[in-house]
């Protein structure tokens, strides 16, 4: 297909590559083309009688003019370019690549010159000249896929987007689009779903369009899952094939496949993992709950603690993302109204959260800092569990902690090291909703946008350092009773995951998340990470917290108990 859909909920685009994959193809001075040993002047004589020719002059030999170009699949390319010799007789040579020359007869007279290689990747295309103190008159370079055509004007961009004019094209459309042997496809809030002419982005016919049958509720999101459309709807779930009918729309539905589970948020849909995630609901009061496609049916990933917390907010403002981090795909569905991001992990089947670390008050002054991680800090104001940010301290210690031991005048953190003695300081954060509101992948790449800046970051490592510091990664687990309401006693906990030179640290909840234990640090680099001695319980759950730039990758909470008698 050599088109691309855009849309918006009320204007759609269509985007096309241009034949010319040169930036600047008429405009040699400007800094996408490298010049070595030569010199160019503007405003010669073109072709056309116009003025955008450049004389290119050899000042050493081997002069070159290239452009580096990042391009998909292998494919014989085609370098054009219009060449007039000025004075010299010395060899002018061509080169798609920028290692594999051709050299060409050059007259007096303006030529298109042309030269064809298979080529892929990175790749160069140069202009070459031998003789130092030769010089040539050029215009109009071209690469293109396949054989040669007429030269077309590229400036900075490749693409072309071009509005859809065509009256035809519905209103108000939802979220999502799809496409689907040949044609794309967008869905009308009523619930029709409609499509476009054959490989025609810009055509569309009034006529052919299909409803969507089990519910008469309204359009949220459009997707494509295999070789079916899928039309979410406020309360309902529709799928449709291509029945390849000859008039009306191409799709039929497929029957027995739809459910009566819709969806909440048209923001929380993602495509992603082989399956469609999204915030499902139904009209069963408050329904909601995080879902996949399995297969044509619904199957809920979200526990009862993820229900309640999705069904407090108001979903005013919503955003989801994913990405592999480690071989574990992850979604993430943030609640900007409650202030949190949900993040489930395929690979573990966890729930935790993801958040932002702000500022939160002035700093504190450090005098010292034990060996043990000890941290003298006069009528500090901590609680366990705040997280701080030492500064000014030393190697050992400067960096993210979480408060614990707290007495008057001192706190633990989870670092051992070089003792430190004077003035470092000590800032406490509070967390915020993980900032990102979008992610994309490209060329084997994750890519996120930040929520405040609206920058594009590389997930696998600015997302950790400079866009966004810090990660703290909270994970609490479903409340624990082994079948029964007898008082247990729980002898041990052990964290399993990859080993990483970092410290976690864990509390507990025997009250539904009221309140917890204070925290106690466990040293993920060590074979066992565990804590001993956790007392008697009746239901338990457990809360894990990480804050450092670090992956964490934890597989399971492993715990040993005896019930009591």
């Amino acid at each position: 297909m050599s088109q691309l859909f855009l849309k918006t909920k009320t204007t759609g685009y269509y985007m096309v590559q241009n034949a010319n994959q040169l930036l600047y193809s008429q405009l040699f001075s400007n800094a996408v083309w490298t010049l070595t040993n030569g010199t160019l002047t503007a405003g010669q004589t073109d072709p056309s009688a116009g003025t955008e020719a450049f004389t290119f002059s050899a000042t050493s030999a081997n002069a070159t003019l290239k452009q580096a170009l990042a391009l998909t699949g292998t494919a014989n390319r085609t370098l054009s370019i219009y060449i007039k010799r000025k004075t010299g007789t010395g060899d002018i040579s061509l080169s798609v690549d920028g290692v594999t020359f051709v050299v060409t007869a050059i007259t007096g007279a303006w030529v298109r010159y042309s030269t064809v290689l298979t080529a892929s990747g990175t790749i160069n295309p140069t202009i070459k000249i031998a003789t130092s103190g030769d010089e040539i008159y050029i215009a109009w370079a071209q690469l293109e896929d396949g054989p040669k055509t007429t030269y077309a004007t590229n400036t900075a961009n490749r693409y072309t987007v071009t509005q859809i004019t065509d009256a035809d094209y519905p209103l108000n459309t939802t979220r999502g689009a799809a496409f689907l042997d040949g044609r794309f496809f967008a869905m009308a809030q009523n619930g029709d779903i409609y499509q476009s002419a054959l490989e025609n982005a810009a055509s569309w016919s009034a006529t052919e369009f299909i409803n969507s049958q089990i519910e008469s509720d309204s359009g949220v999101y459009l997707a494509k899952f295999n070789n079916y459309i899928v039309a979410f709807k406020n309360w309902s779930t529709e799928f449709f094939y291509d029945a390849a009918n000859p008039t009306g729309s191409i799709l039929a539905p497929v029957q027995n496949a739809a459910f009566k589970v819709g969806c909440a948020s048209e923001s929380s849909v993602k495509e992603m993992a082989g399956t469609i995630v999204w915030m499902g609901q139904t009209r069963d009061g408050f329904g909601r709950g995080i879902f996949t496609l399995k297969g044509t049916s619904p199957d809920k990933i979200s526990n009862a603690q993820i229900d309640k917390i999705l069904n407090a907010d108001s979903l005013a403002t919503v955003y989801s993302w994913s990405c592999n981090v480690g071989s574990h795909m992850l979604y993430g569905l943030t609640l900007v109204t409650t202030g949190i991001t949900l993040v489930y992990d395929f690979t573990s089947g966890l729930w935790s959260f993801f958040t932002y670390l702000e500022s939160s008050g002035g700093t504190k002054t450090i005098t010292a800092i034990s060996t043990t991680g000890l941290v003298t800090s006069t009528a500090h104001g901590y609680s366990d569990g705040d997280i701080v940010l030492l500064a000014s301290t030393n190697s050992s210690f400067n960096g993210w902690h979480v408060v614990t031991g707290v007495s008057t005048n001192s706190w633990q953190c989870q670092s051992t090291g070089t003792a430190f003695s004077g003035s470092g300081t000590s800032q406490k954060h509070i967390e915020n909703y993980f900032p990102i509101i979008a992610s994309t992948a490209a060329n084997g790449k994750q890519y996120m946008q930040h929520a405040t800046s609206g920058a594009l970051y590389e997930f696998s490592q600015s997302v950790y350092t400079d866009a966004i510091g810090a990660i703290a990664a909270r994970i609490r687990t479903p409340k624990l009773d082994n079948g029964s309401t007898a008082y247990k006693t729980m002898s041990s906990a052990e964290l399993v995951g990859d080993k990483v030179s970092s410290v976690a640290l864990i509390r507990y909840s025997d009250d539904d998340y009221v309140t917890y234990s204070v925290m106690k640090p466990m040293d993920l680099s060590v074979t066992r990470s565990r804590i001993r001695r956790l007392g008697k319980f009746r239901r338990r759950a457990f809360e894990v917290l990480h804050v450092k730039n670090a992956l964490l990758r934890l597989e399971a909470l492993e715990i040993e108990e005896s019930e009591n008698a």
